[in-house]
């Protein structure tokens, strides 16, 4: 599959302003596979902020941010393809992902 136009400025500034989204876009590139549920990432970004203690901050409000604010961005970006019914996150493989990390210097 061929690489996409790399995001602008502007707009790699937005998708990482989240440090939520970081955390997110971190654990999509390291995570085995490339297609995941909503709430696996959801509960591995509450296992990220709130180290075992999953009480301070239940998955399921994470679930509502990623679903309603972080999917979105990033499908809308072509970082991710986001299906909102099947609640299904894959990697769309075209290097964006990757490319965009290695512009914060992960």
């Amino acid at each position: 599959m061929a690489e996409t136009e790399p995001q602008s400025q502007p707009e790699q500034l937005e998708l990482l302003a989240s440090k939520r989204r970081q955390t997110l876009l971190e654990l999509l590139a390291t995570a085995d596979d490339d297609v995941h549920t909503l709430e696996s990432l959801a509960t591995a970004i509450t296992q990220t902020e709130q180290g075992t203690d999953l009480s301070a901050h239940p998955a399921h409000r994470v679930c509502l941010f990623l679903h309603h604010v972080h999917l979105p961005k990033l499908d809308a970006a072509d970082i991710v393809d986001y299906d909102p019914q099947q609640n299904v996150v894959e990697c769309t493989g075209d290097g964006q992902l990757d490319w965009l990390l290695d512009t914060t210097g992960r």
